[in-house]
């Protein structure tokens, strides 16, 4: 079985340029990956959800994300 690698916010919010807040908003509103429990006090994110998420972006929020 081949383990999934998984990121932590700051490197989210690295990728996808989004706020904390707009990441936890979206995905709260189904619209962004859900976060997978690391710790007690600890999330992450599959990189390859990330991936998924960005790939599927209307090209002109490509563009944004990418600056």
């Amino acid at each position: 079985m081949q383990s999934k690698a998984v990121i932590r916010l700051p490197a989210v919010q690295q990728k996808t340029n989004l706020s904390r807040s707009t990441i936890y908003r979206l995905e709260s509103q189904g619209k962004f990956p859900s976060r997978v429990l690391l710790g007690e006090n600890s999330v992450g994110w599959y990189l390859e959800e990330i991936d998924n998420f960005l790939a599927n972006l209307p090209r002109a929020v490509q563009r944004k994300t990418a600056s």
